[in-house]
């Protein structure tokens, strides 16, 4: 007879893992090897020597042989990029599918042998994957896919900080409470706030960076060590691009650099010496001497844990739009991965989100960082696929048996629950469950449902703790057994934990970025939001739209952000009127599966929509003209838009010119951010400068105060006269639009920006004559502008060059400090309530005036050290 649990595997950057809950479903167990190591390095390599693919610790050891083995490929999870491993050009699916092979291989032979008492054969033939939280459509899509070229069943795709979150609860006996999850893999940064109630889970915010983690840590090592180097005199001027020697020399160094991070995790000092590393550029034999302190490797990896703060802050006030869930309101913070074992991560997350002040947890949970992953998804895949036997003895055809009840219980009796497929279930006439002494210890009647058999049978008597063999037969109306299956039910000791495993109800994946569809709106192309990030998965959305033209084509192209993911082209009768209704419907299930189905004038469509292909990769000359861009956009900006704008691609440029020479895969991810940003302010089909997009965003919130109902004026003008002023402006900046006229354009959207800011600072005057509301808006203002600078702060991209980078970090220390002491302890203090308007409304001014201060000197940094003309 065979068994089937679905499996958690935690598909990690750096390592992986599997867990199984056991059939009685009292305990996890995690894969482990006969050097009882518990997670596989996520590798896959090629053996020349016999000529075939090598995965997890066999790759691992061919470090140092070439042809070396793909590490980290997750990174490139969801592009069309081959991987050349050994003579084969592999995707990344195909990657993460020989790694999923094994480890479901050897998740088959573990459990044969750690279950080999009760007589059964395990089958790894379904699985739960884990996902990061942050993780797109077609990162997602190709994480299923992967699980299927490796021969599993994906029944479920979860997100990994509720896995962890899962774990935890089940761990801790926590039925409610709400956890905020900080995940720092190898190369993915994952946060989410999570709220548990009555064993169901809820995502209420994520957030998160793919191209983060351990692996950047070690890659700023390296880069420090390289240029170490350089001062004694190597020649050390890497091209990691496009020169495979120097890209072997860089990893090296990495290596070495993760060897230092882990020994600095426990001790304060490290000394490197090293022989012969390699050749430099002229030849010369490279030799390391120096030592390290946790200090020094601190300064280094700074700015890359405050972006993890910050996409914490921006979760918890997701969480708190949605659910009103704030960090007061968290219970537990918990760290996974293995990059939370470096102290200043342990230490920046206490000091930001635990202890009285902040939250109800007293300091993080660090609990099997490493597995906790794996351990939840075991718990989730045991919830949503039950236990499974198969009976291939009592008939030619083969009955499956799927439990959806668990097999222990503390109690003195417990219910059996579950259906049967089997092509004879038509002649089933009763259930029959049967003692290890033959005797009949319950029958029951099965209901016939879908061709499938459904029984349910109470008060199976359980009366000491032990292990209680049966025998489940399906019988013929003659007595006659159709199908059997042997099965062993387990009374824990009342003196032991029995653990709940939540609920198969849960809802624990969310959408991690909004959905939209490309629709006409004043005669241009512009983005509807269908569904926006944070909405609970399982989800489905009912639109309608209306035709725009008579070209007897109807194109439905729905985005991902900004990355459009599928086009569905319709063909009509030309004949079709303009307004003709056009329905939409979107599902998207757990797994991020997306379905668009719909009707036009009687035509149905539907359409699976898969992962698109990855967008081109830039080369330098490209991504210069794409600098050359934005200094071309900037000079066509002023007041705030002209701040906005450098607030959004100063830091992302400095990003750009650092990983040019560290790290080319997350070089192109800033590219395609930098290029989402400047694609808002510069059409590049019409070349117009401000583009559109800001256009229409400046007019939509004019509108939105001028037609707020409040009765009230605005600048002097009426709800007529604004109409009629609008009016104007939009017709003339459309005709500019159109003929391409910059000119026109330019001063046209000058108008709508003076409009708009004068409309600001007239809302700035109304609400500061009603004292009371001014100071509960000011007092939210504040608090958010202390946010966004402390993630200005974390995502300042840092020099390239050693010396500058010293004197920005040094200036970023100070404002860091200066914001903590000047402005967020004082307005932790502040008592708004107890001071009354008037005095607390002084003070919230001077707080906005230091931020306003420290604002200016935060823009000033990416010129420290510059010459002025």
């Amino acid at each position: 007879m065979k068994i089937i649990r679905a499996v958690g595997i935690d598909l990690g950057t750096t390592n992986s893992a599997v867990g199984v809950l056991s059939p009685q479903g009292d305990e996890i167990e995690l894969l482990e090897d006969r050097f009882k190591r518990k997670t596989f390095p996520s590798m896959v390599g090629w053996d020349p020597d016999v000529e075939r693919f090598i995965t997890c610790w066999e790759a691992w050891n061919r470090r140092e042989l070439d042809p070396p083995p793909i590490a980290s490929i997750k990174r490139k999870m969801g592009t069309q990029q081959t991987v050349n491993v050994g003579e084969h050009a592999l995707l990344p699916e195909e990657i993460s599918a020989k790694i999923l092979s094994r480890l479901g291989d050897e998740a088959s032979r573990f459990m044969d042998a750690k279950f080999e008492d009760d007589d059964h054969d395990y089958l790894v033939q379904r699985a739960v994957i884990t996902i990061p939280a942050y993780f797109d459509a077609q990162q997602i899509e190709a994480t299923r896919q992967a699980g299927e070229l490796a021969g599993l069943e994906v029944v479920g795709l979860l997100q990994e900080p509720t896995a962890a979150a899962m774990y935890y609860a089940w761990k801790n006996g926590i039925g409610d409470g709400n956890f905020l999850v900080y995940d720092l893999g190898g190369g993915t940064f994952d946060v989410s706030v999570i709220r548990c109630l009555m064993g169901e889970y809820q995502v209420l915010g994520i957030d998160g960076d793919n191209f983060l983690g351990g692996d950047d840590f070690d890659k700023r090592v390296a880069e420090y060590l390289r240029s170490h180097l350089v001062e004694q005199g190597y020649a050390l001027d890497l091209d990691i691009v496009n020169d495979d020697d120097d890209r072997t020399k860089f990893m090296l160094l990495q290596r070495l650099g993760q060897e230092i991070k882990e020994s600095l995790s426990q001790s304060d000092v490290q000394y490197v010496g090293r022989r012969n590393l390699f050749k430099d550029k002229e030849g010369n034999s490279v030799s390391l001497d120096l030592e390290i302190s946790r200090e020094q490797f601190e300064e280094i990896i700074e700015d890359l844990i405050n972006e993890t703060i910050a996409c914490c802050a921006r979760a918890l006030l997701k969480s708190a739009t949605a659910a009103d869930v704030t960090l007061a309101e968290i219970d537990h913070v918990l760290l996974v991965g293995g990059s939370t074992r470096v102290p200043m991560v342990q230490r920046r997350v206490a000091e930001s989100f635990c202890g009285d002040s902040r939250s109800r947890a007293s300091r993080p949970q660090l609990d099997d960082p490493d597995t906790c992953v794996a351990l939840g998804a075991a718990i989730h895949a045991a919830n949503i696929a039950g236990l499974s036997f198969i009976d291939e003895e009592t008939t030619e055809d083969p009955a499956h048996l799927n439990l959806t009840t668990t097999l222990s219980t503390q109690g003195t009796n417990i219910r059996l629950a579950g259906h049967l497929e089997t092509p004879h279930w038509r002649l089933v006439d009763s259930v029959v469950l049967i003692d290890n002494i033959g005797e009949i210890a319950a029958i029951a009647r099965p209901e016939p449902r879908d061709e499938n058999l459904f029984f349910n049978i109470e008060d199976i008597a359980t009366p000491d703790p032990g292990r209680y063999g049966f025998s489940l037969e399906f019988c013929d109306d003659e007595g006659d057994a159709l199908a059997a299956f042997s099965l062993l039910i387990e009374r824990i000791d009342p003196s032991k934990t029995l653990r709940s495993t939540g609920s198969a109800l849960s809802n624990p994946s969310v959408l991690a970025k909004d959905i939209y569809l490309e629709v006409v709106r004043d005669g241009r192309p512009t983005r509807q939001i269908l569904l926006p990030s944070g909405t609970s998965l399982p989800a489905d959305g009912k639109f309608k739209f209306h035709t725009a033209d008579d070209s007897g084509a109807v194109i439905l192209r729905l985005f991902q952000n900004r990355f459009p993911i599928r086009t569905i082209h319709l063909t009509v009768p030309e004949e079709t009127s303009v307004g003709t209704s056009v329905d939409l419907n979107l599902s998207i299930d757990e797994t991020m599966s997306m379905v668009a189905s719909g009707e036009i004038s009687g035509q149905t469509f539907w359409a699976q929509i898969e992962a698109p292909p990855a967008r081109e990769l830039k080369n330098w000359t490209q991504i210069e003209e794409l600098l050359g861009r934005v200094d071309r956009v900037n000079r066509e900006l002023w007041g705030y838009e002209s701040r906005y704008f450098r607030e959004r691609t100063d830091q992302l440029i400095a990003g750009i010119h650092e990983t040019a020479r560290t790290d080319p895969d997350k070089l192109q991810v800033l590219v395609a951010r930098l290029e989402e940003i400047v694609d808002d302010y510069h059409e590049r089909d019409k070349a117009l400068t401000p583009g559109h997009g800001r256009y229409v965003a400046l007019m939509d919130a004019i509108k939105r105060v001028v037609w707020r109902g409040d009765g009230k004026l605005k600048l002097g003008l009426d709800q007529e006269e604004w109409r009629k002023r609008l009016a104007k402006l939009e017709e003339q900046a459309e005709e500019a639009f159109q003929n391409h006229d910059q000119t026109s354009w330019s001063r046209l959207f000058n108008q709508v920006q003076a409009i708009w800011e004068s409309l600001a600072q007239d809302e700035y005057r109304f609400t500061k004559s009603d004292p009371k509301e001014y100071v509960e808006r000011l007092a939210v203002s504040v608090n958010e502008r202390v946010s966004d600078l402390y993630e200005h702060f974390e995502e300042f991209s840092l020099s390239a060059n050693p010396e500058t980078k010293l004197l920005q970090e040094a200036r970023l220390r100070e404002l860091r400090e200066e914001l903590k002491a000047r402005v967020e302890s004082p307005l932790r203090q502040l008592d708004v309530g107890r001071l009354g308007p008037g005095p607390a409304r002084q003070e919230l001014e001077k707080l906005s005036e230091t931020i306003q201060y420290l604002e200016r000197q935060l823009d000033k940094l990416p010129t420290i050290g510059l010459v002025r003309k």
